[in-house]
C-alpha cells in the first residue's frame, strides 16, 4: 500500500509537471502568434500607430492543431492616419476563426480559411473631424454639434459610399448663419476597406463619433497579415 502511495504521489507531481509545461508552452506559443500579427499589422498598415492582436481560448495550440480554429480573436488599432480622416482606434473582435490545420501541420503555414462574424467599431474626435471639414465640430456625450460664431448648433451626421456628411439642423438658426451654413457641404472621407471593410452605422458615444458594423469576411490588412486563403 506504501509503494502504491508513493507511484501515486510521483505520477501527480510527473502530471503536475506535464499540465505546467503544457500551460507554459501554450502561452508562449500565444504571445509569440499575438506578437508576430501585430507587428505584421504595422508593416502592411504604415500609417498606424499601434496594433495589439489577442487571442481568446484555452488551449490553443490544441484547438488550432486539432480542430483547426481559434475561438476569438481581438486586433485594436491605434491613430490610423489614412486617406480621409484620422481616426482615434479601430477594434475588430473575429469569431471563430477557421485556419488550414493540414497546411499548418505540414508546411508550417498559417492560413485562414474562414471566420463566422466580425464587428468593427471606429472612433474618431471631433478635431480630427474640424481639420477634414475646415469647421469647428465637438462631440459632447452623444451629441454633435458645430461651433460657429460663438454659437453651439446641433448638427447630424449621415454616411453614403463611405462618405459622411455633417449636417446643422434648420430649427432655431440665425438667418446669416442659415445662409452660410445650410448649403455647404461639410463632408468626409471614411478610412479605407484595408481596416473598416464595411459601411458602418453613426453614434455619437462617450463625446466621440463611433464608427460600427459586421462582416463575415475579414479586413485586407489582417488577411494579409496573418494569411488567408
Amino acid at each position: 500500500m506504501k509503494k502504491l502511495a508513493i507511484v501515486l504521489i510521483v505520477l501527480g507531481v510527473l502530471l503536475a509537471i506535464a499540465l505546467a509545461a503544457g500551460w507554459w508552452l501554450d502561452r508562449t506559443a500565444r504571445q509569440l502568434a499575438e506578437a508576430e500579427a501585430s507587428k505584421r499589422i504595422l508593416e502592411v498598415l504604415p500609417g498606424t500607430g499601434k496594433a495589439t492582436v489577442t487571442i481568446d481560448g484555452f488551449p490553443f495550440l490544441f484547438n488550432v492543431l486539432v480542430s483547426g480554429e481559434v475561438e476569438r480573436l481581438h486586433v485594436d488599432l491605434q491613430d490610423i492616419r489614412q486617406a480621409g480622416i484620422e481616426v482615434e482606434s479601430i477594434s475588430l473582435v473575429v469569431d471563430a476563426l477557421r485556419i488550414d490545420r493540414d497546411l499548418l501541420i505540414d508546411q508550417q503555414k498559417l492560413a485562414i480559411t474562414g471566420i463566422e462574424r466580425a464587428e468593427v467599431v471606429g472612433r474618431v474626435t471631433g478635431a480630427a473631424v474640424s481639420k477634414v471639414v475646415g469647421e469647428t465640430i465637438s462631440f459632447d456625450g452623444n451629441v454633435a454639434h458645430v461651433n460657429a460664431q460663438g454659437l453651439q448648433l446641433d448638427a447630424t451626421l449621415e454616411v453614403s459610399k463611405r462618405t459622411v456628411r455633417v449636417q446643422l439642423s434648420s430649427k432655431d438658426l440665425p438667418p446669416e448663419l442659415a445662409r452660410q451654413y445650410l448649403g455647404k457641404a461639410l463632408v468626409f472621407t471614411l478610412p479605407t476597406e484595408q481596416v473598416l471593410p464595411c459601411e458602418p452605422k453613426l453614434a455619437v458615444v462617450d463625446s466621440r463619433l463611433e464608427l460600427r458594423c459586421g462582416v463575415t469576411e475579414l479586413p485586407e490588412a489582417v488577411k494579409k497579415a496573418i494569411g488567408q486563403r
